[in-house]
């Protein structure tokens, strides 16, 4: 047994040697100067998306199916009776769920007895509403434009933007988790051109930080040794997160999808942390 023990205690020192030594080669290579790039690009928005949802209720399934179609015929209708061009509607899918009354979930959600009744059933639609070529619109007649759109949707029957908090207590979630009232948003649709520019300027960037320290150190920088992607720094492009399966609410998403809720420009900013070899 003790011979066992000490041959396996042998075996486990072994590998961990063996892990230090690798672990310390893989220090020494990293000899070099490393510094971290940034840059950033504005552009004007090139898209606008309307978030919208049309939907249907009755005590029968298929009675809400019947009133959600006609009521998506009438929207559809609608919309492209506007004859903009670049206007497009795309559908996020469709749900069937059973829906309380207003007033008795507010009474629930109170802590107060309701009186629940049946339940109806309701089919619903998300659909996002998409202008494109919006940079070259100037910006007052582009609102005016934007602004026809949602009309003529509610008009239709369409649900514009996030839900409408229907108790107190939704209406405080929404406001202790950012979420607003928001209807649109603004995005670039095709951000290649400002992210290779970016890109450049962040190598551009890394590449005066690593002359100046190889200057002040004494030293003539060599070859760039490696180059890793910090990617789009978060926080810079705020968009609305979805709500209630509806777009419109506050929040964030993925940085590197450039998108706000202002129309403004946008900024892309980019990081690059970049290594350079020290010439001999």
């Amino acid at each position: 047994m003790i011979v066992r023990f000490l041959f396996r205690y042998t075996r486990k020192m072994l590998a961990m040697l063996l892990l230090l030594s690798a672990s310390h080669g893989a220090h020494a290579d990293q000899s070099g100067i490393t510094v971290s790039g940034a840059g950033s690009v504005k552009s004007k928005p090139t898209e606008v998306e309307i978030g919208a949802m049309v939907s249907g209720e009755a005590e029968l399934t298929n009675d809400a199916m019947v009133k959600y179609r006609d009521a998506k015929k009438r929207a559809l209708a609608a919309i492209e009776g506007l004859k903009l061009a670049h206007l497009s509607v795309e559908s996020a899918g469709v749900s069937v769920s059973q829906v309380l009354d207003a007033n008795a979930q507010q009474m629930m959600q109170q802590g107060r007895a309701a009186n629940v009744g049946k339940p109806k059933v309701q089919a619903s639609e998300s659909m996002k509403i998409t202008l494109k070529g919006v940079d070259k619109i100037a910006a007052e007649a582009l609102m005016d434009t934007v602004m026809k759109v949602i009309d003529t949707g509610r008009d239709a029957g369409l649900q514009i933007g996030p839900a409408t908090p229907s108790n107190y207590y939704q209406l405080q979630m929404m406001q202790q988790s950012g979420q607003g009232q928001g209807m649109l948003q603004f995005k670039i649709g095709d951000s290649t051109a400002q992210r290779e520019q970016a890109y450049k300027e962040a190598m551009e960037d890394a590449k005066k930080k690593a002359a100046r320290l190889a200057d002040l150190a004494g030293v003539k920088l060599g070859r760039i040794v490696s180059v890793q992607d910090g990617g789009p720094a978060k926080g810079d492009n705020p968009a609305m997160a979805q709500w209630m399966a509806m777009y419109g609410g506050g929040g964030q998403t993925d940085p590197s999808d450039l998108t706000s809720t202002l129309l403004a420009d946008i900024t892309l900013k980019v990081t690059l942390t970049v290594q350079f070899e020290i010439a001999k």
